[in-house]
């Protein structure tokens, strides 16, 4: 079966056992599995295996919305001044504008997948791995990530 792009004329079909998956911060692995080009730009869904008590830094994206399903784990989440927790089996949608992150409240890998709509940050991901931390401002900055703070802890205290 062919899993390349004819847009409106077949499925796309990504197995696990084809994913590329890809480095982006320490022990964290992440893979396309549906690439905005393959969609006309609609929608973007990747997934990561996230280490424990890892997450990104607060951040917004002004030009798309950005949903995530809870696959294994338990994560702590800030979506616009408020946090609570999500397992397994939970949608969490996160409007355009609002500063949200996420957490592995580990202490195992956890799995997230994540739908960006519309898509076309795809190519900031595997980047994130090839960039220095130093530069990772920056770096967002052209996929339309706008980092505000520091990741949540693990912790509520911290």
């Amino acid at each position: 079966m062919n899993t390349q792009s004819k847009p409106n004329n077949v499925a796309i079909v990504r197995r696990d056992e084809d994913l590329n998956w890809f480095n982006t911060v320490p022990g964290e692995q992440m893979a396309i599995r549906v690439h905005s080009k393959d969609v006309g730009g609609a929608f973007t869904i990747i997934e990561a295996r996230v280490p424990p008590f890892v997450g990104p830094p607060l951040h917004y994206h002004e030009d798309r919305e950005e949903i995530f399903e809870v696959l294994e784990g338990r994560f702590r989440f800030h979506c616009a001044g408020e946090e609570f927790e999500a397992g397994p089996g939970t949608s969490v949608v996160i409007p355009r504008n609002s500063v949200h992150g996420w957490v592995n409240l580990g202490p195992e890998m956890a799995r997230l997948l994540f739908i960006f709509t519309p898509g076309g940050i795809d190519d900031f991901f595997p980047q994130i791995g090839q960039t220095p931390p130093e530069s990772w401002t920056d770096l967002a900055r052209q996929y339309d990530t706008w980092i505000v703070g520091e990741p949540l802890s693990p912790s509520r205290s911290g």
